[in-house]
């Protein structure tokens, strides 16, 4: 089965509340990078209050949906799971809602610019995919030292007294 045939259009496009939480006191205008877009619920938001946004993920019908849905729309088709296609610093804010790859906080760290912000947001933990969830720290542990954790919320998943966490988090790129 390929990855085109398993993405699914969601059936509710709402925006993360959690996303439009940390948005609130975000500067517009800056370059924002809507990682593992989806169809482009995030982005839309991102780009009606006036961020200029890259929008990437691996499904080409994703991207097609928020290219024929959104004006002046960059698109790019990429692979989460290996190290992305832009240079250091690249982005003043970055959103990740929904995937979850061991390392891809470390390997977003080089993207975004002191001062930039990181939003990232696992899913829920529903049924089995808990097992495929951070353990608790984990995710705080590949930030440090380079981001300050500004807002977090946690919650443990799975059975009673397993470390497996859902994970809600807005970091700050701190200055060298």
């Amino acid at each position: 089965m390929s990855t085109e045939s398993k993405h699914k259009q969601p059936i509710d496009h709402t925006p993360s509340p959690f996303v439009l939480s940390c948005l609130t006191n975000q500067p517009v205008g800056i370059q924002a990078l809507d990682l593992a877009c989806g169809y482009g619920r995030h982005t839309h938001i991102l780009k009606s209050k006036g961020f200029s946004v890259v929008s990437g993920d691996l499904s080409i019908s994703g991207l097609q949906v928020i290219k024929r849905d959104m004006e002046n729309s960059f698109c790019v088709q990429l692979d989460a799971c290996v190290d992305l296609p832009f240079l250091d610093n690249s982005f003043d804010l970055v959103i990740v809602v929904h995937y979850v790859h061991k390392g891809l906080l470390s390997r977003l760290a080089r993207l975004i610019s002191p001062g930039g912000f990181l939003i990232y947001e696992t899913y829920g933990g529903q049924g089995e995919n808990w097992r495929s969830l951070p353990i608790h720290g984990e995710l705080e542990d590949e930030l440090t030292p380079n981001f300050s954790i500004i807002k977090k919320r946690e919650s443990y998943v799975g059975p009673k007294d397993d470390p497996h966490v859902n994970l809600k988090l807005l970091a700050k790129k701190n200055y060298a």
